[in-house]
C-alpha cells in the first residue's frame, strides 16, 4: 500500500469514528426538576332566575299581552346570583343578543347591575363580589317613531339575556 492509499484509509477510519460517536465533542451537564407546584384554576359563575318586565309606570306587564306604543319604555329584571373565583378575575355584565328582531324603531339599553340594597353597581366585579344581585335592561319604543311603523308588528325580545364575561384587570 502507497503512503497516499493508508493516509486516505486513516482518515476514512477517523470520520467512521467520528461519526460513530455522534461526532461532537462531549460536554458536561446537569438537570434537575424544578419543583414548581402546582396551579389551580379559577372560575366563573351566574345562575339566573325568573325575570319580569315593568313599564314606565313599574307596573308588571305580560308581554304577551301588552302593547307597546312610541315612547313606552319597558325593563326586564332578573335575579342573577354571581360567583366569581380567581386572585385577579374582574368580570362585566353585558346584555346578549341585544335584539333579536331587526326593529329599526326599538332601542336596547347597556346592562344595568343593582345589589341587595338597591344601589347601582357602577364598577367591575370582582373575586369579592359574590352574591345576589339584579340585572335590568331596558327597551325604548322610540319617540320619533313616525307614520305607522310598527304598527301590529311583533317584536322577539325572548332571546334577551345577561352575560357575565371576563375581563382584564385594570391593574
Amino acid at each position: 500500500m502507497n503512503k497516499m492509499t493508508k493516509g486516505a484509509l486513516a482518515t476514512g477510519v477517523g470520520v467512521a469514528l467520528l461519526l460513530g460517536g455522534g461526532g461532537t465533542l462531549a460536554v458536561w451537564n446537569t438537570a434537575a426538576e424544578a419543583n414548581a407546584g402546582t396551579m389551580a384554576n379559577g372560575d366563573l359563575k351566574m345562575e339566573a332566575g325568573a325575570g319580569t318586565w315593568t313599564n314606565a309606570a313599574g307596573t308588571v306587564v305580560n308581554l304577551a299581552t301588552y302593547r307597546a306604543v312610541p315612547g313606552d319604555t319597558l325593563t326586564f329584571r332578573q335575579p342573577v346570583t354571581v360567583e366569581l373565583d380567581g386572585d385577579l378575575m374582574v368580570a362585566n355584565l353585558t346584555v346578549t343578543d341585544k335584539l333579536a328582531s331587526t326593529a329599526s324603531y326599538l332601542s336596547v339599553g347597556e346592562a344595568a347591575l343593582t345589589d341587595a340594597a338597591n344601589k347601582p353597581v357602577i364598577k367591575e366585579l370582582t373575586k369579592d363580589s359574590d352574591g345576589a344581585y339584579t340585572a335590568a335592561v331596558t327597551v325604548k319604543f322610540l319617540e320619533t317613531t313616525g307614520g305607522t311603523v310598527g304598527t301590529k308588528a311583533t317584536n322577539d325580545l325572548g332571546k334577551i339575556g345577561f352575560k357575565l364575561e371576563q375581563v382584564a384587570p385594570s391593574t
